[in-house]
């Protein structure tokens, strides 16, 4: 027994993070933190959130140093025009979730994705000191990281960023910090804000302060993958994609965690942003019939989920299938 806990232990140590299952959900997970009051409105939130400026990190990555990011300090000019942030060319901002960081999967798949398409600048937030609690402390630390993220794009926007170039990119509890962020900007709207399966547990439909929600940029889209039980299964954007019905994933099993479900949402997109093949959506006819159907027949009008193009006035509930395994897109899907 104790060789195996030796084995077990090593082998923990030099793994990469897993795709599918890095911490441990279950059902009593859950149900004991639904025991906790929600997370309140952002300004009640701020009066006693710990996270200071120093557990937020942004870090940049161009093609020119892909690997090698740049921290960009706020209200560091010097820093910032001494980098190999461009201002000529646009920005990605990437924000993962819960129990992760700036070198996660989510972050690096979509990063890497966008830079094998075009030169932008992508900004990693990496809130890892704030997310590597347990779970109830981190969605409280939710709010606080989104006003930091607030104050760096307020930064960038005195030093000439226009927000009609950013796009927010969060995953789970990072989709709320983007949301967050966005509602507080200076001079905004924010263009763009993606939202990955954002986290559902202690958050609620009713408090918008305190979530994403689509008045939080001029154009919001959601991709729910594990709706109702780790993410919201209510539309929260303009554009709201149900993948395979929005709540289980073919290829999870029986997923009784719903890790798998939750992340596939961010795999999904950075898929989309570099395939060949579309993730086809048809547009339901209302949010009522997924919900009770758990499809869509579809009013013949389709849109791609995800991809490296904005899908401005676009605007309703899609659904659509994948596959079980990479490659997840479709081929001629009806």
């Amino acid at each position: 027994m104790i060789t195996w806990i030796i084995i077990i232990s090593a082998a923990a140590s030099v793994c990469g993070i897993e795709w599918d299952a890095p911490v441990p959900y279950d059902p009593v997970w859950l149900a004991s933190v639904q025991t906790h009051a929600p997370v309140p409105p952002t300004n009640e939130t701020r009066l006693w959130g710990w996270v200071t400026e120093t557990d937020v990190e942004f870090r940049l990555f161009t093609r020119r140093n892909p690997f090698n990011y740049q921290v960009i300090h706020i209200n560091d000019s010097e820093a910032l025009w001494n980098s190999n942030f461009d201002f000529n060319r646009k920005v990605k901002v990437l924000t993962h979730g819960w129990l992760n960081h700036g070198f996660s999967p989510m972050p690096e798949s979509i990063k890497e994705a966008y830079l094998n398409v075009s030169d932008l600048n992508i900004i990693v937030v990496d809130w890892g000191v704030a997310a590597n609690v347990n779970y109830i402390l981190a969605s409280y630390n939710v709010a606080m990281v989104g006003r930091h993220l607030t104050h760096f794009l307020n930064f960038l926007i005195d030093e000439g960023v226009s927000m009609d170039d950013v796009h927010l990119i969060g995953h789970s509890l990072g989709a709320h910090v983007v949301g967050i962020a966005g509602a507080y900007v200076q001079k905004g709207p924010i263009d763009t804000i993606t939202g990955l399966d954002p986290a559902l547990p202690l958050f609620t439909v009713g408090n918008k302060d305190a979530r994403l929600d689509k008045h939080d940029a001029r154009h919001v889209e959601v991709i729910h993958t594990c709706g109702g039980y780790l993410g919201f299964a209510s539309p929260l954007g303009h554009i709201d994609f149900y993948p395979n019905g929005g709540t289980r994933q073919p290829g999870c099993g029986i997923d009784y965690r719903g890790l798998c479900a939750h992340n596939r949402a961010h795999m999904f997109f950075a898929e989309s942003i570099t395939s060949d093949v579309e993730f086809t959506a048809v547009r339901c006819s209302s949010y009522d019939e997924l919900y009770y159907t758990g499809s869509c027949r579809g009013t013949g009008e389709t849109l791609p989920m995800g991809g490296f193009d904005i899908h401005y006035g676009k605007d309703g509930i899609y659904y659509l299938k994948t596959n079980a395994e990479k490659p997840y897109a479709i081929a001629d899907a009806e």
